[in-house]
């Protein structure tokens, strides 16, 4: 009886260990998985293009009309940021303001003493360009 529970302990004991490895195996298997995965997703991120800037060709509206509100002669000269044109002008008082809020494509207004700033969003490098042509 001592022999057969011996054998039996035995037995347990070599179950016991595969059952071991193969948990070590799963273990390992999943980490190489895991971490690989994570490799994967860090490398997509790296790829992705960053602070991309878009601008547009087409005007919003006819360039004479934002001419017409500032008034050709008023004007002094512009400034161009990346979302922004800056147009200075002689008086600011012979800018119509609320006309220049309505036009298309306009999404904010900033007047100060001698410029009004406006946010034209991905227009503004088209229509700095345009308004330096006509004048």
């Amino acid at each position: 009886m001592n022999k057969t529970l011996k054998n039996q302990g035995q037995i347990l004991v070599k179950k016991y260990n595969l059952h071991m490895k193969r948990n070590r195996f799963t273990i390992v298997f999943l980490t190489i998985i895991t971490f690989g995965l994570i490799w994967i997703k860090w490398n997509k991120q790296t790829q992705k293009q960053k602070n991309t800037i878009y601008q547009i060709d087409k005007l919003p509206f006819n360039i004479s009309e934002l001419i017409s509100i500032f008034e050709k002669d008023n004007i002094e000269k512009t400034e161009v940021k990346l979302n922004r044109l800056t147009v200075f002008v002689k008086e600011i008082k012979k800018v119509k303001l609320d006309s220049l809020k309505t036009l298309n494509g306009v999404k904010g207004v900033f007047a100060k003493s001698n410029s009004v700033s406006i946010i034209f969003g991905e227009y503004t490098e088209a229509i700095n360009n345009a308004l330096i042509k006509t004048l």
